[in-house]
């Protein structure tokens, strides 16, 4: 009797030992499968003419949902900003261009709010102005047919100054009526352009959206548009700022906290004509592309803002632009990547083909890249 008691025993310590292990290894097993790991994916095809990186330290079913987040939210924001396609079921950009002078055409929450947005800025900075499409297109299509040249080894073409300053006439707030849902044109040749800001706005709505989501660490890279999601490991943030004439980054920037970092530079859907380089940002102000600047990078809270500062900027003298951020936007910071010239300004940063300036609230936030 004790003897079959001591085998029922041992018996029932086996199961339950046995038990303990499947529990132990079940459970280390599913942890497993949760831990947080950096993960990153590269889109080619979600709109804005760039790739778009997206980096969160998470688990890979949560890394998977994110990244559909980022893909979808890219693709809507480009179909409504867009202004060469039409899409069904939506009054994006190019419907507005196309209808706007003959009817009032009504159009989302969003994008109303967006063209007022640039156009209550352009109230305060003539640099950055939305209604000036005509221009732009007119500089697009000297700079596709450019480029097609460049590519034989040929010159391109530059617009003429008549082209351009009967552009210019089609452009100004006052042409544009904004009346509750929706907007209106003074003159049929007028036309939206947000290029210089839809960018920075999808990706702070890209943000926004996978915070709610729960993403808590990672960022988005939208060419050139950079935009920060919480601490990584309670570490400071490193940015690269690319050099202008090489693939490789020029300075390191150290940020505390998840900000947005947007480059508006010379080196991006760029043509050459007269042995010149003309740049795809065109200062409204005299109808040309500004030479101010290699690069121009902003920091501040909103990618939005970031967007439409860094291309303003890039329009502007380092004093002029210095001093309206001084005005408007104290707190925003912002880097300039010059050619070597003899500003009266000393530079924070040399090397020998750049002088690098600074706004002063982030000037010991910078280091060259050895």
């Amino acid at each position: 009797m004790n003897k079959n008691h001591s085998v029922r025993s041992w018996i029932l310590i086996s199961i339950c030992f046995f038990i303990l292990i499947a529990s132990i290894s079940y459970y280390l097993s599913n942890a497993s499968s949760k831990n947080s790991t950096s993960q990153q994916i590269t889109f080619t095809d979600v709109g804005f003419d760039t790739a778009i990186t997206f980096e969160a330290n998470c688990s890979k079913s949560d890394f998977d949902r994110y990244a559909s987040i980022v893909s979808e939210t890219f693709q809507y924001y480009n179909q409504l900003f867009d202004q060469y396609h039409s899409y069904d079921d939506i009054n994006n950009v190019y419907t507005i261009n196309h209808s706007a002078y003959s009817e009032a055409v009504p159009i989302d929450s969003e994008l109303k709010s967006l063209i007022q947005t640039a156009m209550d800025f352009n109230e305060i900075n003539s640099n950055f102005d939305c209604t000036q499409g005509d221009l732009l297109d007119l500089w697009h299509s000297y700079r596709e047919e450019g480029l097609t040249l460049n590519a034989d080894g040929k010159d391109g073409e530059l617009p003429s100054d008549t082209e351009i300053q009967d552009a210019l006439q089609h452009g100004g707030n006052d042409k544009v009526i904004l009346q509750g849902e929706t907007i209106q044109f003074s003159d049929p040749d007028t036309k939206i352009d947000l290029g210089g800001i839809a960018k920075g706005y999808a990706t702070q709505k890209v943000k926004e959206r996978l915070e709610e989501e729960g993403c808590s660490e990672g960022y988005i890279n939208a060419g050139g548009n950079v935009v920060l999601i919480g601490n990584k490991d309670q570490e400071p943030w490193k940015i690269g700022v690319k050099d202008p004439d090489h693939e490789s980054s020029l300075i390191e920037v150290t940020s505390q906290n998840p900000k947005a970092f947007v480059t508006s530079g010379d080196y991006q859907r760029y043509y050459i004509a007269d042995n010149q380089v003309y740049s795809h940002i065109i200062d409204p102000d005299t109808g040309y592309p500004p030479v101010y600047h290699r690069s121009v990078t902003v920091i501040c809270e909103d990618s939005t803002l970031a967007d439409l500062l860094s291309t303003a900027l890039f329009c502007m003298s380092l004093k002029d632009g210095k001093a309206f951020l001084s005005e408007y936007y104290p707190e925003v910071q912002a880097i300039w990547i010059d050619n070597i010239s003899n500003d009266a300004e000393q530079p924070i940063l040399q090397t020998k083909d750049y002088n690098i300036y600074a706004t002063d609230n982030c000037k010991d936030q910078i280091d060259l890249i050895q």
